[in-house]
């Protein structure tokens, strides 16, 4: 967990990098959206539950950190692919003029991802 920490913290500054040096605008700040972290923080808990469920192997028997390990690379890939995924489909939606149609999603919808998101920080 402490190496999937310091992971984040390095891809937050390198974010916060690529930001700052390729900003048409000097005053703007970029950082990570919270919301977004809440759903990759479940894939990764969901990731080495699955991961921890199963039954040892002959390597994991003779080497107990290989576990640790297999998890947090496999999280790692997984929430990389998962993430740049996201990216492109965001750019296509951008790039199809599509994101106007956001507008007509009812206000329920958007108070009911909002408590989602609170529910999820506050456990």
């Amino acid at each position: 967990v402490a190496s999937l920490a310091k992971l984040v913290c390095l891809s937050s500054a390198v974010h916060q990098i690529c930001f700052m040096v390729s900003s048409q605008m000097p005053y703007a700040i970029g950082q990570v959206q919270d919301a977004g972290l809440i759903f990759l923080s479940r894939m990764a808990t969901s990731i080495a539950m699955a991961i921890g469920a199963q039954e040892l192997s002959q390597d994991e028997t003779e080497d107990p950190d290989l576990r640790n390990k297999r998890i947090a690379s496999t999280a790692v890939v997984l929430l990389g692919i998962s993430t740049a995924a996201l990216g492109l489909v965001l750019v296509l939606v951008g790039r199809a003029r599509l994101a106007k149609f956001v507008s007509y999603l009812p206000m329920p919808v958007i108070g009911g991802y909002l408590a989602f998101i609170g529910g999820s920080s506050v456990a």
